[in-house]
């Protein structure tokens, strides 16, 4: 009887289940490719992207100069016909192909590349990526100038708010003549771009098929900005992102629809340049938080591609044991870690135990990852020692030695060191994550492991994705959950990320000496002796531990081999749903 009561209400859930997908995501017209993502979009704007579902529809709604080649992972042209780098590598000119158009039918140019990069550099935008412009001469000392400018701003005394409006009428002219002037971008023609860096830098060319450097219609976005009053900051209107009768875009697809929390239609591009080679027409995304939903749409053919399986989540690892032909598993050059806020105080103004480094590292020598990985996620994901995956990247050798491991005793002697040999007396963390990906498992298994082995106790606390990178950027937490996946085939795509003062460094660590040696690396010209100084950077970063690596990631994606033509699973998930076909 107990039996049968189960099953009737499994039933009874599944219809509920399927009724409820009808009702959210019912009356949806058929495209030709249909994909999921975990959560609505932080940002559509190219240049403030940073979390993986954001920049996998910039892909498609914007062409940068190069895009990698599938399966080969080689540069190819894209916006760019072709390139010229100078004996000394310094100076890169990139011819625009005159075939690039826009999605309103104007012609793609240099200065909308201009336009969209000074975006990317300026500190109005708070843009993340903002130190990876760093690299083109005068953009780092730019970028000074211009928060000087603004800060000058909130410090002068005006005789009258007619004198304020004055000065700050007059405050983006002069930023503008100052960007040409100092900054190594330029444009002798429509169709050249000139750029010049401030050291030879071999991954440059890849670094220009990122997202945060694609082109945005230089006109349409000038419509769509103003200078907020009284602070004189640039913003653009973030509804002219989301507006299909306002956004123009000049990669594969344009945009046709957005129904917030619901869906995104992408439809073909009429003026795209290579649209004779695209394998769709149209790309239909699907925001379903609960990887359970997903599964089932996927299971009645309403969906033809989870791109990220959540690896946290019980769901993949009985997946992964039903050794399901459409189930495809490979490594992932990124890190699941855990944030340690490292401000010397928190919000409410009480000194912060995280910024001692031994607490941090009693906290992570304390974590048992193996089990996390073979009981709580169950794929056995290689267990992480360094933030930079081991093997990701030819030639570099990650320091897994300093990097922490499962060591109890160890762990509670550094713990009494810092002042906490009664592990009870260290309270006030909460251990923050975002829901619906099943980062809640891990969470508890931690919670349990500080409980056990230090005597430590922790809240945990589950928000939804937006309230979750928001309080993220604003320091709202004491400790968080988090996640690194590379960029570009390079170990800044990792440690970059720690310096002080980037707009992705979440933990507000900051080490002179880390710095120092990110600089030494960048001054280096000889390939052993920057890797040899990048690999002792990351040494520092896993003995002061402002992050908590926990596994090296893998992806597990469902899709029909035989059905879905084009995706072509790598290490560094790069995509061309263009080539998509579903047969």
């Amino acid at each position: 009887m107990r039996r049968l009561l189960l099953l009737c209400c499994a039933a009874f859930l599944l219809f509920s289940l399927a009724f409820a997908l009808r009702g959210e995501h019912g009356g949806d017209e058929k495209a030709d490719f249909t994909f999921v993502s975990p959560d609505d979009h932080n940002f559509l704007d190219p240049q403030r992207m940073s979390w993986l579902h954001d920049l996998r529809v910039a892909e498609c709604l914007y062409e940068p100069l190069v895009r990698f080649k599938l399966p080969e992972l080689t540069v190819e042209p894209a916006a760019a016909a072709k390139w010229e780098v100078s004996p000394d590598g310094l100076t890169y000119t990139f011819h625009i192909r005159p075939e690039a158009q826009w999605s309103n039918g104007d012609p793609v140019t240099a200065g909308d590349f201009i336009h969209a990069w000074r975006r990317a550099i300026i500190p109005d935008m708070a843009a993340d990526y903002s130190q990876l412009f760093f690299l083109i001469a005068g953009a780092e000392d730019f970028f000074h100038w211009r928060q000087e400018q603004l800060n000058f701003l909130q410090r002068a005394r005006f005789a009258s708010p007619g004198d304020l409006q004055r000065h700050i009428d007059k405050m983006w002219p002069d930023a503008l003549d100052h960007f040409k002037e100092t900054v190594g971008i330029s444009s002798p023609d429509p169709g050249t771009l000139v750029v010049r860096l401030v050291r030879p830098t071999p991954y440059f060319l890849e670094l220009t098929q990122f997202s945060a450097f694609a082109p945005v219609h230089a006109a349409s976005v000038e419509k769509a900005t103003s200078v907020r009053e009284s602070v004189g900051v640039l913003e653009t209107d973030a509804t002219y992102w989301a507006d299909p009768e306002r956004l123009v875009t000049n990669g594969p697809y344009l945009l046709a629809r957005r129904r917030f929390k619901n869906d995104l239609l992408m439809t073909q591009n009429p003026h795209y340049w290579n649209r004779a080679a695209m394998r769709n027409t149209s790309i239909r995304e699907v925001f379903i938080a609960d990887p359970n939903m997903a599964m089932l749409m996927y299971k009645q053919g309403r969906i033809d591609w989870l791109p990220e399986i959540p690896t946290a989540s019980r769901l993949a690892a009985d997946l992964v044991a039903q050794h399901r032909p459409d189930l495809v598993a490979s490594p992932w050059a990124g890190t699941y870690f855990y944030d340690f806020n490292c401000l010397p105080t928190l919000e409410d103004g009480t000194v912060n135990p995280l910024a001692d480094a031994r607490v941090r590292r009693a906290l992570s020598m304390a974590i048992d990852r193996k089990t996390i990985v073979e009981r709580v996620t169950r794929l056995n994901q290689p267990v992480a020692r360094s933030f930079i995956p081991p093997g990701s990247l030819p030639g570099y050798e990650p320091p897994v030695e300093d990097g922490a491991d499962f060591k109890p005793e160890e762990a509670k002697r550094l713990l009494a060191e810092a002042g906490y040999a009664d592990g009870s007396k260290l309270t006030g963390l909460s251990i923050l994550f975002n829901t619906g990906q099943g980062h809640e498992n891990v969470a508890q298994q931690i919670k349990r492991s500080w409980e056990e082995v230090l005597g430590v106790s922790v809240m945990l606390e589950g928000v939804e994705g937006k309230a979750f990178s928001q309080r993220l950027k604003t320091q709202h937490y004491t400790i968080a959950r988090a996640s690194w996946i590379g960029d570009y085939r390079d170990a800044t795509t990792f440690l970059d990320k720690h310096a002080s003062g980037n707009g992705n460094n979440d933990s507000k660590w900051a080490s002179a000496e880390y710095d120092s040696l990110l600089h030494q690396a960048s001054e280096l010209t000889d390939p052993a002796q920057r890797l040899a100084a990048l690999r002792k950077a990351e040494s520092l970063l896993l003995r002061e531990q402002p992050i908590a690596p926990i596994f090296h990631y893998i992806t597990l994606q469902a899709y029909d081999p035989a059905k879905v033509e084009g995706l072509y699973p790598n290490i560094w998930n790069f995509r061309r749903l263009e080539f998509v076909r579903v047969k």
